[in-house]
This record gives structure tokens, C-alpha cells and sequence, in this order.
């Protein structure tokens, strides 16, 4: 079977599997601009329809990215966060205790009930899956098997974690799609999860996919598996190893370096500090470096607490509780973030310094003066405990990220933001070397992958099948595209807040900015970090 490639903006084409592309949509933007800007099925020359993969800025501070997904047979629809620091599939089951009540932290993003599968078989019982994030939620069950829909592509026998039980801190509760290596996944038992599974299928050729998840106020982005989209970067996309796990020297999350940090504001620019290691002197105490996991499902970045007052002070508009006017942020100010020592990265003050929303209401919250009220998403933490911290959306809008497991390496460049220019996707063949046979613009050539041992890929533990769905994934616009135990309304098509970002309370925020905002540091500094 020739491999083909799945992303985020859903590609059709003639063939049995064509470049399914599910596309990312914001639901929300500032004021000025359309509230709720509703899905349209656009048909063009290239045979490209929008779909629903969205980020949902209202309901969690910073936002959260989603995905609608289908299990089961007839399929069951379902919102998952797309978590690159994680590594299981799971969603919420219809009998979970959550799923069947009402309150802020209910079960949201569709339910999967098993015994309306005929498809569904259980592999391991409860509580096999069992997960803990860094947020303090909490998911366990069973691990079953069923045929799993994204896009136009369908692949039978794949599996997953149903939650039986589940417990969300911050916000409503939604299943999850974890992209890790499958070595971190939740449980004794490792299976192939989703990137292996594709694998398996014959879908695509190796553990390799994409992110572009374009700026805050954009209306596109997506995610790519199995190749690049180099209409989505500029400049040269620069190969940087992974550092290995610093208790097991064994390559098993995404993992790197911040090298350099300036910020540029009112005009001036100020190193906050450079030099360190670009490779495992990095977790050093002493070594000047970051380490840092790059976490789609986080959406701060998290610094240790002795470099957060020398970042902050750069912004003399930020008080002390993280929070300010949004009007008081020059749409020129800046972060310039040095990956590995390799490349810098520019991220625009609006990407770091974002509105809070009012969840029940849409309206941004005001600071205490009247204005629309902005938070800081760079954020001191006490750490992980396994080395480094974790770099979300807030960084992440900037920069387009290409995650290739099997080598042990990540591909980095600077986002291409709002770009209207054609999508230009290339596949990656196998093995080492793949990204630069493809793109070709690194000199000297990167090394072919990595030096230090890397989590292997899991053999297959099922026959997997893949094919076309009968209808697309997504393909409804407006409120039917969101199964329907995640809608907040008629006239309103939304997800509901991740649980692993904090939900805004209906606060008001004049008389209580200061214990709020400590809750909001709380929340933002645990990312989904297993």
C-alpha cells in the first residue's frame, strides 16, 4: 500500500486513502473580531474541505487544542486534547460518575459507551489504565480495542484507555490523544498507540508528524503525520537531538534546550541569558540552559522559579499577580527563544500575554480599570522532577515543530503565521536521514539521528486495517460537528475547557485579581506531564 498522510486540514482526493488534513479553527478572538466564527465547508481546486479541530480560548486560560475523533461501530463522536506530553489514547466513558452529572467539571467532550460497539473488544480490565497529570486530574479503567476514525481514515483494532473513572482539577473533563513514545504510556502493559498504529497500518511510513498551530487569532493550523508542510515555516527547519531521560539515558519524550533567552520591549532589547549546553550538560544544576519538554497540552511555559523574576521584569506592565491591561502590551514586544543552540525563535508578545475569558458570558474579564484583562502564560514552576520543564502554546504558536520518534531528533522552525501560501507537503521516507532528503536546506548535513539510544516502536499487538471512513470526521459545520455532551448551546458550536488547564470562575475580578491570579499561576504551572 502506498503510504499516505494524515493531517490536520482533510484532504480528499481520488485514491482509497488520499492526505486526510483535519484543520485547526479558533472559536474565539478578541473583541473587535466575530465571537464565534462559524465552520465552513470550503471546497477548492484541490479538493480540500475545512473540518473541526479547534482551539477553545474561552473556556481555559491560554487555550487548549482539540480534535474530533469517532470510535466504535456505528462510531461514537469525541473531543480529545492533542497532548504531545503524553503518550495514551483514551476517552471518557458514559458510565464514568463525572459523565452523568452536571458542574464545572463534568464530562464534556463526548462519551464512549462499549456496549453500543459491536466493534469493542476489552483487552486488559480496569483499573490497567490508570493516569495521573501533572494538574492533579486523574482517568482510569479498562483498556479496550475498537476501530478508531480521524479525518477520512479509519483503522481498526487500535487501542485505547476508557475511563471509568475520572477526575478533573481545572476544568470540564475531555478524553486525551497522546502522541509520546508509547514507553510513557499509563499503564505496565505498553501497546502501540496512535503514531504506531499508523505505522502498522500502512499509513505512513515512520513515528514522524508535524504541528503548525498558527497564532492566536488565526483560523488555521494543523497537524501532519507522516510529513512536512513547507508552506507552514520560513527559513531553514534545523534538526536538534532530543535529550535523553535523565534517569534512563533513553531517548523517550521530546525533550531539548533553551540556550538563550532575550526579550525586546518599548523598542529595547535585553539577553535575560545565553550560553549553556545544548546536550545532556544541560540538566546540570548549574548549566545555564533549559531544559525544556515541548507540550502541546500545556499551555504555559513553565520556568524554574530562580529565572522567572529575571523574565518578568522585562515587562514593567505585568504586576506582580501575572496579570495587566492588554492595552498596555506593545503588539512589538517580544521574546527571541534560542533552541540548542542552533536557531531563534521570535514570539510575539500576543502569543505569551493573552485575554481571559469569562466561561458562561464570552466577554474578556476586566483588569481593575475597565480594560480588557490580560494574563502573563510564562510562569514560575518548582519543576518536574525529571529534569525539565515543560513548553506549551504559548511558545509553541511560533514555531513549527516536526517530531520524528524513530530517530531521536525534532525539526524546528519559525512559524510562518497566517500564511495564505499553498499547502506544499512533502512525505518522509523511513529511516535515518528522512527529513533531510526531503527538505535539504541544513549545511552541513544533520547527523542521521540521534546518538543516544531511542525508544523503540512496538510491533503490532492486533491486525490493523486501515480504510476510508464512510463519512468524514468532522465534515458537519457549526454546532453538529461537536457531539452533542460537549455543546454549551444551541447557537454555540465549543468544547468545553481542557482538563488540564484552569476554567476561568464567573469572578469578579476587581475585588479579587490578586487570589485569582494565584489560582491562575497554580493552574498554568501543571502541565500535562505524566
Amino acid at each position: 500500500m502506498k503510504p499516505t498522510l494524515i493531517t490536520c486540514e482533510l484532504l480528499l482526493a481520488t485514491a482509497a486513502l488520499a492526505l486526510p488534513e483535519i484543520r485547526i479553527g479558533k472559536k474565539h478572538k478578541h473583541k473587535n473580531s466575530p465571537a464565534r466564527p462559524v465552520y465552513r465547508k470550503r471546497q477548492v481546486d484541490d479538493g480540500t474541505l475545512d473540518t473541526t479541530v479547534y482551539d477553545i480560548i474561552t473556556y481555559s486560560i491560554g487555550g487548549a487544542y482539540y480534535a474530533n475523533l469517532t470510535v466504535g461501530t456505528p462510531p461514537q463522536q469525541q473531543v480529545v486534547i492533542l497532548d504531545t506530553g503524553s503518550s495514551d489514547l483514551y476517552f471518557d466513558a458514559t458510565s464514568a460518575p463525572a459523565c452523568q452529572t452536571d458542574g464545572p467539571y463534568e464530562c464534556r467532550g463526548g462519551t464512549f459507551s462499549p456496549a453500543k460497539s459491536s466493534t469493542y473488544d476489552e483487552v486488559l480490565p480496569a483499573p490497567a489504565f490508570d493516569t495521573r497529570y501533572g494538574d492533579g486530574s486523574t482517568a482510569s479503567g479498562p483498556f479496550g480495542r475498537d476501530t478508531i476514525c480521524l479525518a477520512d481514515t479509519c483503522v481498526t483494532n487500535a487501542q485505547f484507555g476508557v475511563a471509568t473513572q475520572v477526575k478533573s482539577t481545572t476544568g470540564y473533563a475531555l478524553g486525551l490523544l497522546g502522541l509520546g513514545y508509547s514507553q510513557n504510556e499509563a499503564t505496565r502493559h505498553e501497546y502501540p498507540n496512535i503514531p504506531e498504529v499508523l505505522v502498522n497500518a500502512d499509513v505512513i511510513n515512520s513515528r514522524l508528524y508535524s504541528i503548525y498551530l498558527n497564532d492566536l487569532g488565526a483560523e488555521t493550523g494543523n497537524i501532519l503525520f507522516g510529513g512536512i508542510d513547507q508552506s507552514k515555516y520560513s527559513g531553514p527547519l534545523q534538526m536538534v537531538d532530543l535529550l535523553p531521560n535523565a534517569f534512563t539515558a533513553e531517548i523517550d519524550q521530546f525533550v531539548t534546550t533553551v540556550t538563550a533567552l532575550s526579550t525586546v520591549v518599548n523598542g529595547e532589547r535585553n539577553t535575560v541569558w545565553s550560553g549553556g549546553s545544548a546536550g545532556v550538560e544541560a540538566y546540570a544544576a548549574r548549566d545555564e540552559a533549559l531544559p525544556v519538554l515541548l507540550d502541546t497540552g500545556s499551555s504555559a511555559w513553565n520556568v524554574p522559579e530562580s529565572y522567572y523574576p529575571y523574565i518578568v521584569q522585562n515587562f514593567p506592565y505585568i504586576g506582580r499577580n501575572g496579570l495587566c491591561p492588554c492595552s498596555a502590551v506593545d503588539p512589538a514586544d517580544k521574546l527571541i527563544v534560542e533552541f540548542a543552540g542552533k536557531i531563534k525563535i521570535e514570539v510575539p508578545a500576543s502569543e505569551f500575554i493573552v485575554p481571559i475569558y469569562n466561561r458562561t458570558t464570552n466577554d474578556e474579564y476586566e483588569y481593575p480599570n475597565g480594560k480588557d484583562q490580560c494574563i502573563f502564560m510564562i510562569v514560575p514552576s518548582k519543576g518536574t522532577g525529571q529534569g525539565f520543564d515543560t513548553l506549551g502554546d504559548a511558545v509553541l504558536r511560533s514555531m513549527y515543530v516536526v517530531f520524528d520518534m524513530d530517530n531521536g531528533q525534532m525539526g524546528l522552525a519559525q512559524a510562518n503565521l497566517d500564511s495564505s501560501a499553498p499547502s506544499d507537503i512533502v512525505e518522509v521516507p523511513a529511516g535515518p536521514g528522512g527529513i533531510a532528503k526531503v527538505v535539504g536546506n541544513e549545511r552541513p548535513p544533520p547527523p542521521q539521528s540521534s546518538t543516544w539510544p531511542i525508544a523503540q516502536q512496538l510491533n503490532a499487538t492486533a491486525n490493523y486495517v486501515a480504510s476510508p471512513a464512510k463519512t468524514t470526521v468532522g465534515e458537519v459545520t457549526g454546532v453538529g460537528a461537536v457531539p452533542a455532551d460537549a455543546q454549551t448551546g444551541a447557537a454555540q458550536a465549543t468544547s468545553t475547557g481542557a482538563s488540564v488547564h484552569l476554567v476561568v470562575p464567573p469572578l469578579d475580578w476587581s475585588g479579587a485579581c490578586t487570589a485569582a491570579a494565584a489560582l491562575v499561576m497554580a493552574a498554568l504551572g501543571a502541565g500535562l506531564v505524566l
